[in-house]
């Protein structure tokens, strides 16, 4: 879609918006007073962050104390995707739009408060979450258009990476009109050049290459949604369109050889949202959605190895995947406030997801077979739960009941099989609040994770020559989770909440080695097995959390509007490999992640500042004959945002101030120095020792906010 086309049908739109409006103002929503004496309850208004000024709902969310925003996940099913914010006390009928996104096109103008629900409040659906927000917009008559534009810049290369979002907002009554159209930016971040070495165990160096890396892409998106009274109920209606590209490129280097490694992704989705709710009775209440995606994607890898001498010939290799997914969901719930203090909750959720993947691997021309290449899964799920929450007492609640999921897995193509599954998942949640600034909350509860469904076929990494292998044999992993968190409120307007959780963890999905028959002479019989790596279930685990949140006002101190934030979580996890036998961490699990954030604000000059610091994370992946380790300490970044009037924000970021060291160790283990064979790292040596250097750079970025009444 070219900008031209882009800005000419949302001026279209902007005009039919803009008519004049028929219905009469409604009524506010109840003052904040009024929520703020419920137990559990705490409201925000735009006033409470005035010296901040704003934006967004999302630019509120980030602000309030003591919470830490949650997106949701990107998973199969609606109740498991679910983030921790409320629009209007419902949930976005959305997966592809993230909750995010959404938030942030809801600007400060037409949000009325902002509710921090802890615990648990009858009528209120928490969404598996002990805390929620909940924004509850403006009623009245409102036309708005936000135009914004920004840009990134990296500082050694100079390269910029432009975007662009006009969105517009017409309310009418109690109907609501949103439309927007963005020019998204996805990149890396640790981009830049750097180094890689090859060492034997002794430290000696075999190797010394020199490399180059980037990558980022467009992501363009049209988004509509529509909410008002339809049909004796409220009816709700989104849709979003989005393709999206991306393009990484490595290059390592030496005097003779030069090694390039592209990978091209494309992605094209859409996704129609429709919700209903009605009330059957004054303290009866219907809600049902259906919800449908569909996307389609492909992938090419090639590696290049070229012999700058001009004596070996070049090798290629060519890696593809093709895709198609989609998803189908129906969900009907009916709640039963009770009373004030007590409420019911029931209903059902049914789904279908199904992804067909394609994938080859060519070398020198030549097809290369691959195990699980060509692979469809599909999955019909069925889930019914009840729930219930009771204040039973002022200082007292209790949430508590179970969902019962059943899901039958299919397989075809390359294999065919089909597995059912039927998992109960109960829930209980008590909260005692023995004062106003302290509450206590506890949490016991079994959760069943999603499968991905990538991982039924197989996958080749060009850059490191590792095969990831898919496995039709996949469980979910099941958990139970025990929860304590504490949260004190003190001084004027500080948060400390301390978390604590273990996690009892059944067929822990992790790298698994396993035989697979493999067809060497392409004649489409198996004639030999070969030891490969792969997702699979590799047994029992357990996990240990735990986590600080501190929001502290510095007014106290004499820094008037200046604030600290500091999240920090530690993980432990043990589980037994599946190769040695011995006790490890479950891999991709990060130990640790603290970070740091102050800021400043000044409406005296119009001025907001601030500085962070992220500790960085590590990651360890164990494959069959390699360990891998990532490392990346010390993010800094700064902003400074002028607002001199409403309707316009300017932003200025410098981030990564000290740019950081992106490390990846590969420890290779086989049986012979040359590691023609591959090997087995609980049978072989340590042979060698890949050592990657990425030097990132510092980054800019420059936006500006136009809003228009």
């Amino acid at each position: 879609m070219s900008n031209y086309y882009s800005f000419s049908l949302a001026s279209i739109l902007a005009m039919v918006l803009a008519a004049p409006a028929f219905a009469q103002e409604t009524p506010q929503a109840p003052a904040p007073e009024q929520a703020a004496a419920q137990q559990g309850v705490i409201s925000y208004t735009p006033a409470d962050f005035a010296a901040a000024r704003p934006n967004t709902a999302l630019d509120m969310i980030n602000r309030l104390p003591g919470f830490s925003f949650n997106g949701g996940d990107s998973v199969r099913g609606f109740a498991g995707a679910a983030g921790n914010v409320l629009i209007d006390g419902a949930r976005p009928t959305s997966k592809t739009d993230g909750l995010g996104d959404t938030l942030q096109r809801i600007t400060i103008d037409q949000v009325e408060r902002i509710d921090v629900i802890r615990g648990s409040v009858p009528g209120i659906d928490m969404q598996g979450q002990t805390v929620v927000a909940n924004v509850i917009r403006k009623k009245a008559d409102t036309f708005q258009q936000v135009l914004g534009v920004r840009s990134f810049i990296f500082s050694e290369t100079g390269k910029t990476i432009p975007g662009w979002n006009y969105q517009a907002t017409r309310r009418v009554g109690e109907h609501q009109f949103d439309f927007s159209l963005s020019r998204g930016i996805s990149m890396d971040d640790s981009v830049g050049t750097g180094w890689r070495t090859t060492t034997d165990p002794s430290g000696n160096l075999l190797l010394f290459e020199n490399s180059r890396t980037e990558g980022d892409g467009p992501v363009h998106s049209m988004r509509g949604n529509y909410k008002g009274p339809q049909f004796g109920g409220t009816l709700s209606l989104n849709g979003v369109v989005s393709t999206d590209e991306f393009k990484n490129e490595q290059t390592f280097s030496t005097a003779t050889n030069s090694k390039t490694f592209v990978s091209r992704s494309a992605n094209d989705r859409g996704e129609v949202g429709i919700n209903y709710t009605t009330k059957l009775a004054p303290e009866l209440e219907w809600e049902t959605l259906g919800l449908f995606k569909l996307a389609v994607g492909s992938l090419d890898a090639t590696g290049l190895k070229e012999d700058l001498t001009g004596v070996q010939p070049d090798d290629t290799q060519l890696f593809q995947i093709d895709a198609e997914a989609g998803e189908r969901i129906g969900r009907s719930v009916m709640r039963y406030k009770y009373s004030p203090e007590l409420s019911f909750e029931g209903g059902g959720e049914i789904a279908y997801n199904y992804r067909n993947q394609q994938v080859a691997l060519a070398v020198n021309g030549t097809p290369v077979p691959l195990p699980a290449s060509d692979v469809k899964v599909e999955e019909t799920r069925g889930e019914a739960f009840v729930q219930s929450s009771w204040r039973f007492a002022p200082q007292w609640s209790l949430e508590g009941g179970i969902r019962v999921e059943r899901s039958t897995i299919t397989q075809s193509g390359d294999t065919s099989k089909e597995r059912s599954f039927t998992y109960p998942k109960p829930r209980l949640v008590a909260t005692w609040s023995p004062t106003e600034d302290d509450q206590l909350r506890v949490r016991v509860e079994r959760e069943v994770g999603q499968l991905n469904f990538q991982d039924f076929a197989s996958q080749v990494n060009l850059n490191s020559g590792q095969q990831s292998t898919g496995n039709s044999d996949l469980e979910p992993n099941k958990t139970w989770v025990y929860e304590a968190a504490y949260e004190k409120r003190f001084w004027q307007g500080a948060v400390a909440v301390l978390t604590f959780r273990h996690q009892d963890i059944s067929d822990v999905i992790d790298l698994f080695p396993r035989d697979v028959d493999v067809d060497t002479d392409n004649d489409g019989i198996p004639d030999t097995t070969e030891l490969v790596v792969g997702p699979g279930n590799i047994g029992d685990g357990k996990n240990d959390q735990i986590s600080f949140n501190l929001t502290l006002p510095l007014v106290s101190v004499g820094l008037k509007g200046a604030e600290v934030k500091v999240n920090a979580q530690w993980d432990n996890s043990e589980v037994t490999d599946p190769l040695t036998g011995e006790k490890r961490r479950i891999s991709g699990q990060r130990p640790q992640e603290i970070n740091f954030n102050f800021r400043q604000d000044l409406p005296e000059l119009n001025l907001s500042y601030g500085i962070g610091w992220f500790q960085g994370w590590e990651e360890t992946y164990y494959q069959i004959d390699v360990v891998e380790h990532l490392k990346l300490r010390n993010f800094y970044h700064s902003f400074v945002e002028w607002k001199p009037d409403k309707g316009f924000t300017l932003r200025a970021e410098l981030n990564n101030l000290d740019p950081f060291k992106f490390n990846i160790e590969r420890r290779i283990y086989c049986p012979t120095s040359q590691c023609i064979d591959p090997g087995r790292r609980d049978q072989d040596p340590l042979q060698r020792i890949e050592t990657e250097r990425r030097n990132s750079q510092m980054l800019g970025m420059i936006s500006a906010r136009w809003t228009f009444n």
